[in-house]
């Protein structure tokens, strides 16, 4: 299955949980491996440590969570992978609240690639240093 097929599947996988199951939830990160090789990524934000998780080819990591009233709502990852690895913002409220309510993240080899909802290609991506 190509990656845009991929990517659309997930994020009406992702869409059915919202309309269907009524997620309470305000935002959701979804955070999906297409590298043929694993990938380790550890989340964090100032409040929760969401723990380390080793993510095979097309294994998603999703979290769900309701951004504070200040909106400053921050979740950063950590990255390790055969190609590189890094530190990123994945969810930043004053970057994403108009951004994505579904935020969805691919792993590639190149790096972290970002998208808005609805959208068919990467909006916002992050090289591995």
């Amino acid at each position: 299955m190509s990656t845009k097929n991929n990517k659309h599947v997930l994020f009406l996988i992702v869409l059915f949980f919202f309309l269907f199951l009524g997620e309470a939830s305000n935002y959701h990160v979804y955070v999906i491996n297409i590298m043929k090789s694993n990938v380790t990524i550890h989340c964090k934000s100032k409040d929760d440590d969401l723990g380390v998780h080793v993510l095979s080819y097309g294994k998603p990591y999703e979290w769900s969570f309701n951004v504070n009233f200040w909106k400053t709502t921050l979740f950063f990852c950590g990255f390790i992978s055969q190609y590189g690895s890094g530190v990123y913002d994945i969810f930043r409220a004053d970057r994403d609240l108009g951004r994505c309510r579904i935020c969805l993240w691919e792993v590639r080899e190149d790096g972290v690639h970002g998208f808005k909802d609805n959208a068919s290609n990467d909006d916002l991506w992050f090289k591995w240093q």
